[in-house]
């Protein structure tokens, strides 16, 4: 196996763990939290007071949401720069778009004053896309 074979199957193991740890917190949040009613203003201050108020375990989903989006940027740069294969290539994107797109939902999801039910499914939705795109990656980086 190639170094940066090596590398890459590190990165989508730690991508997988996170995702792993953003869906049970996500799952957590979905069914326990209690969120503050009220309006939010659309700033990256009012995201975060928000985001803050709602409590720890949002703020864990936040944090991991964030450390996605650095992995699936790093895996990018090594799928585009050292692998050759189509298929890590495409499922790095897919990986990486699903991510942004569960992120978007998130944000959308804390500006609505945590009253937007579809921002909140694009979350679950996205997740499960990225999930499985990095699974992909696994598979098509073994080839």
């Amino acid at each position: 196996m190639r170094p940066y074979s090596r590398t890459l199957l590190g990165l989508i193991i730690a991508v997988l763990t996170v995702l792993t740890a953003q869906g049970w917190t996500g799952d957590f949040v979905n069914l326990f939290a209690v969120f503050p009613s009220g309006l939010v203003s659309h700033t990256f201050g009012g995201f975060t007071h928000a985001l803050i108020n709602a409590g720890r375990m949002e703020v864990t989903h936040a944090i991991l949401g964030s450390v996605l989006a650095a992995l699936a940027i790093v895996i990018l740069f090594i799928a585009f720069r050292f692998n050759t294969s189509r298929g890590v290539r495409v499922c790095s994107v897919l990986g990486f778009l699903g991510i942004l797109s569960a992120a978007y939902g998130g944000i959308s999801f804390v500006l609505s004053g945590f009253q937007n039910n579809g921002s909140s499914a694009q979350m679950g939705g996205s997740f499960i896309g990225s999930y499985a795109s990095y699974f992909l990656v696994l598979y098509f980086n073994k080839r």
